[in-house]
């Protein structure tokens, strides 16, 4: 046994099924160890693509997804993913290969301080330097992707570590019990009582469910708590969400570029449920939020609760254990949901969205007719993946009657161009659903390659193109500030027959009544399918 088969049997023991990988320095024997113990190695034309699955995988699954690249650029190119990762939380290993441990810093080939360059987005980032340590490194590392708020880790293994011959009673012994759960954490009686009083006294609570809800598998406890106590509740634009199904309390997303529903700074009472103090909740200052509002935070990583302006009352919890102790504490003290104040925000979101709808302008094709397309097929279990500034701002406006943890947005980062390894993740996770990306013209040029390595490995989802000919979003803010775009229009480009040529299937749509029947045609496809509809230039408003 050579250290590249204990490192693939412990990815096994992990539960690890298939690694996201490109060929190269220093993979050679990683690579043929997880050919021979069928850990499925799914190739990519661009490491950013391999860190994207990778990441995609941790977001949707809950669970450590895996790349491996090899050393020096590569390596950079794959950090890519790492950052989204280490925006969202999301649980993600980047394994990279390097020359032997010997050589290094003597110049070697593609000789660079990995670690280095890893650590600030990673929670552990390591170089195993001795092989028999490989499973309580390994053990680390998953260990820390999972804790608390999850997050990145990174692994660099050398060539020598990895082609070393091991003798099994020389193996650090890891008293694991397999892949690790998410944080499980109850709060404190006394914090939960303070805050089911603060309930009872509220005439205005908001919700505020972000990405660590969805990590701590918090849907149903937020769902039973919304509802019980009739509280609105909204997710910041971009996190992962915790809305599995359509639901009456759900007002959407707040933070957007293209405003929202008057909310926040009408609450008297704001909960953070696994939710960031950022911009998309004014960092919590008036008037995003109103002076005089208590503002309550709830976390499983007890540093996020003192990240940016506090609050007034901090729970150390994961999210979904606080919900349910909420909802049992009023409950107990036979708290009346608050109805008036519930109609009222429902009012204002539906007044809200029709405003966007009708703002649409011109009689050609629109990123809303994407988007009714989409809403004609969805169901419970279909998987979206929204890539795109634009594009983005309109599907979140007018799909806010849902937002499931197994829908992808680019995450707190903002980043396009992780779509078409996001979807091909989807497929792999979960082959027997419908998986649709929306995506906008910038942003599918970035990873567009890899429909190729999606085609050829048997990863079939639909692709629904709006093609404005611009970096939508930019070009928007640039028109409004400056009378005019400024390096944010782009040129035509053949979408479908790019698509074909990557071996997948491209049709061109020029009326809005053939989007729907060639998205029902894709979802039935055993290829990767391009449906290119060019859109007029648009963006969302509550003007």
């Amino acid at each position: 046994m050579n250290g590249a088969d204990l490192l693939v049997a412990e990815l096994q023991k992990k539960g690890v099924g298939f690694v996201a990988t490109l060929c190269g320095h220093g993979l050679d024997d990683l690579d043929d160890a997880c050919d021979r113990a069928g850990i499925r190695l799914v190739d990519v034309r661009n490491e950013q693509a391999a860190g994207y699955i990778a990441e995609a995988v941790g977001r949707l699954s809950r669970t450590v997804g895996v790349c491996a690249v090899s050393s020096g650029v590569a390596h950079v190119n794959a950090l890519t993913g790492v950052c989204n990762a280490h925006f969202d939380g999301a649980p993600m290993l980047l394994i990279t290969g390097s020359g032997p441990s010997g050589t290094a810093g003597l110049g070697h080939f593609q000789d660079l301080d990995q670690v280095a360059i890893a650590a600030p987005l990673c929670k552990y980032a390591e170089t195993i330097h001795h092989p028999e340590r490989i499973p309580q490194m390994l053990h680390e590392a998953f260990e820390a992707a999972m804790s608390g708020r999850p997050g990145p880790v990174h692994l660099t293994v050398p060539q020598d570590v990895l082609d070393a011959e091991i003798r099994a009673d020389a193996v650090v012994r890891v008293h694991d019990t397999g892949h690790p759960a998410p944080t499980v954490a109850f709060g404190h009686p006394g914090e939960i009582d303070r805050i089911a009083d603060l309930i009872s006294q509220s005439d205005r609570p908001l919700l505020v469910a972000g990405g660590g809800t969805h990590y701590a598998d918090g849907s149903e406890a937020l769902a039973e708590f919304t509802r019980s106590l009739a509280v609105p509740v909204v997710a910041p634009i971009w996190d992962r969400g915790a809305i599995p199904r359509p639901f009456e309390t759900f007002m959407g997303v707040v933070g957007a570029a293209s405003g929202g529903p008057r909310l926040l700074s009408d609450a008297d009472l704001v909960l953070l449920a696994g939710a960031a103090c950022d911009y998309r909740v004014g960092y919590l200052q008036p008037p995003a939020v109103h002076p005089d509002a208590t503002i309550v935070r709830i976390h499983a990583d007890a540093f996020q609760l003192n990240q940016g302006a506090g609050a007034h009352i901090r729970v150390a919890a994961d999210p979904g254990s606080a919900l349910s102790q909420l909802t049992e504490a009023a409950k107990s003290r036979k708290i009346a949901p608050g109805t008036a104040w519930l109609q009222e925000a429902t009012r204002r979101r539906d007044a809200f969205r029709r405003r966007c709808v009708a703002s649409r302008k011109g009689n050609g094709l629109h990123a809303l007719d994407i988007i009714h397309a989409v809403q004609a097929v969805l169901t419970n279990d279909t998987i979206v993946i929204i890539d795109g500034g634009n594009i983005g701002q309109w599907a979140h406006q007018v799909l806010c009657d849902r937002y499931p943890g197994h829908w992808l947005t680019c995450g707190a980062s903002g980043v396009v161009g992780y779509g078409i390894p996001a979807a091909m993740a989807a497929r792999l996770l979960y082959p027997g659903r419908q998986v649709i990306l929306i995506s906008g013209d910038g942003a599918l040029t970035f990873t567009v390659a890899e429909l190729e390595a999606a085609a050829r490995q048997g990863l079939p989802f639909v692709v629904l193109l709006a093609d404005d000919e611009a970096w939508g979003i930019t070009l928007s803010g640039h028109e409004a500030r400056y009378g005019r775009g400024i390096t944010s229009e782009l040129g035509p480009i053949d979408y479908a027959g790019m698509a074909k040529a990557f071996g997948a299937r491209g049709t061109r749509i020029e009326r809005a009544g053939q989007i729907l029947p060639a998205l029902r045609d894709g979802l039935d496809s055993e290829r990767p399918t391009l449906i290119h509809v060019p859109v007029d230039r648009s963006s969302p408003s509550d003007k």
